[in-house]
């Protein structure tokens, strides 16, 4: 492993920063020095897959570069840019790996690509209007450090440069796996992959425009399971939402429960396909195929998964006072697959429908009262 230098000024060898661009990552650099007295620096993969966002790569490269980390890999997959990306990636072609511009099949595909070139143990990509914060690098390297951890997590600074908003989100795990599957997404800029783990999940479908980063980390769940993922209470990343950015709430959430439509038809719940079309609406890709080799074991999985997400919709349409939804994710319900506060909630949900159902308001004021809950 090479000596990590304090006078190695990789920011005075990068070419110059656009006019008037102070801060990190333009006219900042991550010291060298923070990796002194490490011995061991595992290698970081990372790919920027590029379409005509000449207005933020440069950003997003100098984040990369500028980490100063001893034992780093970056490729860029641009997909034909007609902007100025590629005179732009060129300047900095002496820190990249591997670059290439020519027309793919979309982010997915570029990704694919990029990592048939990854040789490192550490694996994420970064979109080229997104960058990483200062010590990103280094704090991932910590956090791997252990044979025990296949992704380290941290937070994403989301900021919305048209609405002047700023909001931190990460990944929340569940107590139960089946929860987390259903109910927790993963904050892709944020996450990090050991890399073999990564090859070995497939990749990303292609098929997906949207939530190939979500199909992917659902299926780590199913295979690995939890226990390998470490939190890190710390933001590593910044994600641009702006009116160029690709994703609409709308596209995000047919295409997300799609998946999980898929995995309710694979594993033989077509009457919870049916509730789940009704809550998530008739945009839910239902020709879309969740890969994934399901045992006997992951079907059981997959039946709690379907109908935790059921009953997280039950709550739901109770709280906002839907009762034909409510009656529609109880009927489709199975105790089998529920865990014990579930079943005891679920029972008090088909109580109120009752109570409901027969007037019995006053009886049914009296259970909420007692339980501190708001009047129906």
């Amino acid at each position: 492993m090479k000596e990590v230098s304090a006078g190695n000024k990789l920011l005075r060898a990068l070419p110059k920063p656009p006019s008037g661009s102070t801060g990190w990552p333009w006219d900042e650099e991550a010291g060298p020095e923070i990796y002194k007295g490490k011995d061991y620096f595992p290698k970081i993969s990372i790919i920027t897959p590029s379409y005509n966002q000449g207005k933020y790569i440069e950003q997003t490269i100098r984040s990369v570069l500028l980490q100063n980390y001893p034992n780093m890999e970056y490729i860029i997959i641009d997909g034909g840019s007609s902007d100025n990306s590629p005179e732009i990636i060129k300047k900095y072609s002496r820190w990249i790996k591997y670059f290439v511009s020519e027309k793919d099949k979309g982010q997915s595909d570029a990704i694919n690509k990029g990592l048939l070139k990854c040789e490192g143990e550490i694996f994420n990509w970064i979109n080229s209007d997104d960058y990483y914060n200062k010590d990103c690098f280094k704090t991932i390297a910590e956090n791997f450090s252990s044979k025990d951890t296949d992704i380290a997590a941290g937070k994403n600074r989301m900021f919305f440069i048209n609405e002047n908003k700023v909001k931190t989100v990460g990944v929340n795990l569940m107590n139960t796996l089946e929860e987390t599957i259903a109910l927790s997404a993963v904050s892709q800029p944020a996450t990090f992959y050991r890399l073999n783990v990564f090859k070995n999940l497939g990749g990303l479908d292609e098929r997906l425009e949207f939530v190939m980063d979500q199909d992917l980390w659902i299926k780590y769940l199913f295979k690995y399971g939890q226990d390998k993922i470490k939190i890190l209470n710390k933001e590593l990343t910044n994600f641009r939402v702006h009116t160029e950015s690709k994703t609409s709430q709308n596209d995000f959430i047919e295409e997300y429960y799609s998946i999980f439509y898929s995995i309710s038809q694979k594993t033989g719940m077509t009457g919870h396909s049916a509730v789940l079309k009704k809550i998530y609406g008739e945009g839910i890709q239902r020709d879309f195929d969740f890969s994934f080799d399901f045992t006997k074991e992951k079907i059981r999985l997959a039946k709690k998964v379907i109908n935790s997400l059921v009953y997280f919709n039950a709550r739901k349409a109770y709280t906002g006072k839907d009762m034909e939804l409510l009656k529609d994710c109880l009927s489709v319900l199975d105790k089998k697959y529920l865990n014990e506060e579930q079943k005891s909630y679920t029972l008090n949900l088909k109580i109120k429908l009752k109570l409901i159902k027969y007037k019995l308001k006053p009886v049914l004021n009296l259970i909420n009262s007692r339980n501190k809950k708001a009047d129906f």
